[in-house]
């Protein structure tokens, strides 16, 4: 029989006596995930609530005392917080994103194509690429978060705008 949280009695007898005895059943708070910072190839979960210390994961199975990742590859990881009650994890994804701070559409096949197509599990993500004078060359839409390079289906050089 399963109950929810509240407060019981459970009556025990012994040779006609009655032993009452009362039970608080609590439901267990689970850890928060408050956010997941991350710095190059290296990501640190915060976490609060639940019952601490906390352990933590990236696959459900390997747990570890540190809140601390380090070389991670690029793309999207699961993070897994299990509070010391040891009741289900809390689960949070995150991104490993390749940022790159330099375009050069020249076709020369390295640093052509903008790619963060791994971000449209973001919220309200905008690209704006702009070329050296500010004006507007490239602007995500729909969740397209990838830019060939090309102003009007044209490289730079052939537009001689950057």
């Amino acid at each position: 029989m399963s109950v929810g949280a509240g407060s019981y009695y459970v009556d025990l007898g012994f040779n006609g006596c009655i032993y009452r005895q009362y039970v608080n059943v609590t439901t267990t708070q689970a850890p928060t995930i408050n956010r997941i910072e991350v710095l190059g190839y290296n990501a640190t979960v915060f976490a609060s609530g639940g019952t601490p210390p906390y352990q933590y994961s990236l696959n459900g199975i390997d747990y570890q005392a540190s809140n601390v990742f380090t070389g991670l590859s690029r793309g999207m990881h699961i993070v897994y917080v299990l509070g010391a009650d040891g009741c289900t994890p809390v689960i949070k994804e995150f991104l490993v994103l390749n940022l790159i701070n330099a375009i050069t559409p020249n076709n020369d096949g390295i640093n052509g194509v903008l790619n963060y197509s791994d971000l449209r599990i973001k919220q309200d993500v905008s690209i704006e690429v702009v070329d050296r004078y500010g004006a507007l060359v490239y602007r995500s839409a729909d969740k397209n978060y990838i830019w060939d390079g090309k102003l009007n289906g044209r490289l730079p050089e052939l537009t001689g705008i950057y």
